[in-house]
């Protein structure tokens, strides 16, 4: 294993190895999909730590898991099937190898992860080192900012390594970024003034000015030694392509006990000409570097920008999701309407919930599996004081190759059981205008939850009203298939050409929360099937079973959802065969019904 072959290897064969690992990391991304950029810019560091430490006795902890390609390479995972069914996942993941102590998706965890892990260290007598490796926007997170600057003791033998490459996904614009930034100027400062001590005499005025200036400069700096007051030994900026330096700054970091924070400098994309000229472009790509299509978030995207230029009361609010939710040209036709957090959801909620109290009417774009990094603030924020609100809930649903961490599987179960807060499910784009403009006109708090990938138009039967919230999409005699959400919907449809002459009812339930108590009364005697792409456990056929135990009906209903387990990687369709969720699926289901009536 090359993780253990390494020790032995000296800067050339480093670098040599560097450059054969990024050649694999970008042929292995043309074949699979996955994240480019980051990874690139992580190989000279992981190759330095992998060289210095000994995992898996030490601790190697990721943060997001973004730059971790390079790190799978070395402890014997060829990624042949990154991200493909029965492959490798995108992220660490201990399920994979002992390399991984912690699976990695989503991002701030690992300072705190690695403070545990410390702790419970030190409390059984260990002395391994415990090393985090994080990026300068993820340091901006919620969680890795209380980890950091909650408490001045740090434990001893542990390292964060901050890997400072100025991005997110995009631009790195915090204020705290800047702050960071400071310290990588602090060399050019240390040259610049072996320049002026050489080149000018103190004693002249030109010179006694430029001594003022120095010390301006100096002093300037020196606020980064909030690291220093956090409890950590600050050591940096290093150059992190610089496998010489790495080495010999990390094995004197190896040889104290102290807490040390590293800091290092990359650059997203090196190694590959396109991605070093466009990172964001290449941070996450399918087969062959493309572009996903994203129907609903490209719909979105126009439909907001159309709202906005009508009413001027639209915001649009994002965490470091600007391109993914298809908010791009929303920033660049209203930059005073358009909010950017970085990596911090629990803010950009709260702040939503500012901006509507003060008569704003602010729209939050959120992927599913990272709005719940946000929930206390829905609840105590927006929904206790019914603030207006509306949360676009991207990828929600089978989310695909990202796999565990990352599948919208949990909103509905999470979202409608908090009061004043509607839930809504369009079944395709022009829905979910349809959609948007009723919840705008009931001025409350909503969430319109849609899956990524490509969605068809699958045309309006009749539109959304206070008296119509569902739609009967294909009327029959038959079971009455409750569908909710855009795939469960398309997927119910094909159903009924498999079963046709059983003639069963479709009927597209767009408002989770509120449901639709006439129409759920007229079916009562029917044999009924809630279909949707979300967990069975706490989701929408949850909340139609309780509306009819509530009410004391009679009905023989069955719930088809994602059964309670997480899903790994793989395509989104496999997803749905894994789960059975097919159409294929649904026909069983209403031929069995229709068999038992007999």
């Amino acid at each position: 294993m090359l993780a253990e072959e390494i020790k032995n290897y000296d800067i050339k064969q480093l670098k040599e190895l560097a450059e054969i690992l990024r050649g694999q990391i970008v042929e292995r991304v043309r074949e699979n999909g996955g994240h480019l950029s980051s990874n690139l810019g992580a190989v000279e560091i992981t190759l330095a730590l992998h060289k210095v430490f000994s995992f898996p006795g030490d601790k190697l902890i990721f943060d997001v898991g973004h730059q971790s390609y390079a790190h799978k390479l070395l402890t014997g995972r060829d990624l042949s099937r990154l991200r493909q069914e029965g492959g490798e996942s995108g992220f660490p993941d201990p399920e994979e190898s002992a390399y991984d102590p912690f699976i990695a998706g989503h991002s701030g965890t690992s300072v705190a992860l690695g403070i545990g892990l410390c702790n419970a260290r030190d409390l059984a007598g260990g002395k391994e080192k415990v090393i985090c490796l994080i990026g300068d926007a993820s340091l901006g997170n919620g969680v890795a900012l209380e980890s950091v600057f909650s408490s001045e003791k740090k434990p001893e033998n542990f390292v964060v390594v901050l890997n400072d490459n100025g991005m997110s996904i995009a631009k790195n614009n915090s204020a705290l970024y800047r702050a960071i930034s400071k310290a990588t100027a602090k060399k050019r400062y240390r040259k610049f003034n072996s320049f002026l001590s050489k080149t000018f005499k103190e004693t002249s005025a030109f010179g006694r000015y430029l001594r003022k200036v120095k010390y301006s400069v100096k002093g300037w700096l020196n606020k980064n030694a909030f690291f220093e007051r956090c409890g950590f030994k600050y050591v940096g900026p290093v150059n992190g392509h610089d496998l010489s330096e790495l080495c010999a700054v990390l094995e004197n970091i190896r040889a104290i006990e102290r807490p040390v924070l590293l800091h290092v400098v990359t650059q997203k994309g090196k190694g590959y000409a396109p991605a070093e000229e466009d990172p964001s472009r290449y941070h996450g790509v399918g087969k062959n570097f493309s572009e996903s299509k994203n129907s609903f978030s490209d719909a979105l995207g126009k439909l907001l920008c159309e709202r906005a230029a009508a009413d001027g009361r639209i915001a649009a609010v994002t965490a470091a999701m600007t391109d993914g939710v298809g908010l791009s040209e929303f920033a660049e036709k209203f930059p005073e309407r358009f909010f950017e957090t970085g990596i911090s959801e629990s803010y950009a909620v709260a702040m939503a919930a500012g901006m509507a109290k003060g008569g704003m009417r602010p729209v939050v774009c959120l992927y599913s599996t990272f709005l719940q990094r946000a929930y206390d603030q829905i609840v105590h924020d927006v929904c206790i004081s019914s603030l207006p609100v509306l949360f676009c809930v991207d990828r929600a649903g089978f989310v695909g190759a990202d796999g565990k961490t990352h599948q919208g599987l949990f909103d509905v179960s999470f979202l409608r059981g908090i009061p004043n807060l509607d839930v809504y499910a369009p079944k395709d784009c022009a829905e979910l205008a349809d959609l948007f403009d009723f919840a705008m006109e009931r001025g409350r708090p909503a969430a319109i939850r849609y899956p990524n990938g490509y969605a068809k138009n699958l045309g309006c039967v009749r539109r959304i009203s206070e008296n119509c919230l569902w739609e009967i999409v294909s009327p029959g005699d038959g079971v009455a298939v409750l569908a909710s959400g855009a795939r469960a919907v398309a997927r119910a449809l094909e159903a009924k050409k498999l079963v046709s002459p059983l003639d069963p009812m479709i009927v597209n339930c767009r408002t989770v929360s509120p449901l639709d108590e006439k129409l759920l009364k007229e079916i009562a005697g029917r044999q009924i099937v809630a279909f949707e792409e979300g967990y069975e456990s706490g989701g929408f056929g949850g909340a139609v079973a309780e509306f009819y135990a509530d009410n004391a009906l009679p009905v023989r209903l069955k719930i088809m959802g994602a059964p309670k387990k997480f899903v790994a990687h793989a395509g989104a369709e496999e997803q749905a065969q894994a789960c059975r969720l097919t159409a294929g699926d649904l026909a069983l289901k209403i031929r069995a019904l229709f068999a038992r009536e007999q």
